[in-house]
């Protein structure tokens, strides 16, 4: 189980790298999650690697720092269904709408949580 949370924070890092350095990435995968229902296949991607995230905390070596962020994923995967599609999409809008200092800024923090997710696993 360690090795799917050590797997799950490369792919921050990696996403969180993608940023940084092409922050037009942000606004592909905004459109892509404009399209039909893919909002809510992306709250459910989210809610399940946070129930991964969630049971492989007991044997990581800080625990309470994999199950902060299982539980935060769980969460936001949950409310994803919870609250209408036109919310979501105007949360996008509003991201698009920033600066491209923002998608860096963003980009750092992916970058940091999945440096810190790796540490504690």
């Amino acid at each position: 189980m360690v090795l799917l949370v050590k797997l799950f924070s490369i792919a921050v890092i990696i996403y969180g790298c993608l940023l940084i350095l092409r922050p037009d990435t942000l606004k592909k995968i905004f459109e892509c999650v404009r399209e039909g229902n893919n909002v809510y296949i992306a709250g459910g991607i989210k809610a399940v690697i946070g129930v991964i995230l969630m049971l492989a905390a007991s044997s990581c070596r800080v625990p309470w720092v994999v199950m902060f962020f299982g539980a935060l994923s769980v969460f936001s995967g949950v409310v994803g269904f919870a609250i209408k599609k036109s919310f979501i999409i105007g949360l996008i809008d509003w991201v698009e709408k920033q600066p491209t200092r923002f998608t860096y800024y963003v980009g750092v923090i992916a970058l940091l949580m999945g440096i810190l997710i790796i540490l504690a696993a």
